[in-house]
Order: C-alpha cells, then structure tokens, then sequence
C-alpha cells in the first residue's frame, strides 16, 4: 500500500537498520568529552559547600583554603590541615569526628559478630 514490503527478510534488514543507527548514535555521544572540573585552588577563599561540589577537592575551614584532595595519604597530613578543621563530602562533618565514628561502629560490629558466634557455639554444645 505504502511501498513497503511485508516480507519476513524486509522487516528484519529495517529492523537491523536502525538498530545499527541507534548504536552509532549511542557510541558518538558517548564519546563526547566532560568538561574538566575546575581546579580546587580556584575556589579558595569562597565557600565550604562550592568547594566540595568537586569530589577531589578537600576543605580547611581554619585557613578557608580550597586544595586538592592527598590522595597518596588516607587521611591529611596535620601539614596540609589539622583533621578537625578537614571537611570533605559534607561540611558538617570533619575527619576527627569521622574517624571516632567509625571506630565505634567498627569495634560494635565486631563485638557483635564475637558474640554471635559464642552464643551459637554456646548453643550446639547445649542443644
């Protein structure tokens, strides 16, 4: 009616078709460079929450000093920031409390899990 051809091996060649134009598509814009972020010394002295808009950028609220994260040592140095005044991913949160924290929820999970498996040793020796 239209000119097109209904047969099996017509529907399937247009149906390939565009499938193979879709992948292009797909695969030039996924080549499409991000533009890099800005360099972390750029927003020193601005704010702690436009600071960390960039994953890699590490706060001092001491020295208001926006600087890239050290990311050969786990925690900063005392040199680049005193951990209570390093903010990084949040601002309310700095690494002194951080790392109390964890600590915390570290050794419970710990105690818990020692205490699951004497209770449950306790219990096949019971039962």
């Amino acid at each position: 009616m239209f000119g097109f051809s209904t047969s099996p091996s017509s529907a399937f060649a247009l149906f390939f078709n565009i499938c193979v134009i879709i992948v292009f598509i797909a695969a030039a814009e996924a080549q499409t460079p991000s533009p890099a972020p800005a360099p972390c010394s750029l927003k020193s002295n601005s704010s702690c929450d436009e600071c960390l808009q960039n994953v890699a950028c590490l706060w001092c609220s001491s020295t208001q000093q926006c600087i890239d994260y050290p990311v050969k040592n786990i925690l900063p140095p005392s040199s680049v920031c005193h951990l209570n005044d390093a903010r990084w991913g949040v601002c309310w949160v700095n690494f002194q409390i951080l790392i109390i924290t964890m600590s915390v929820l570290a050794g419970v999970i710990i105690i818990a899990i020692l205490v699951c498996c004497f209770c449950c040793c306790k219990c096949e020796r019971i039962g």
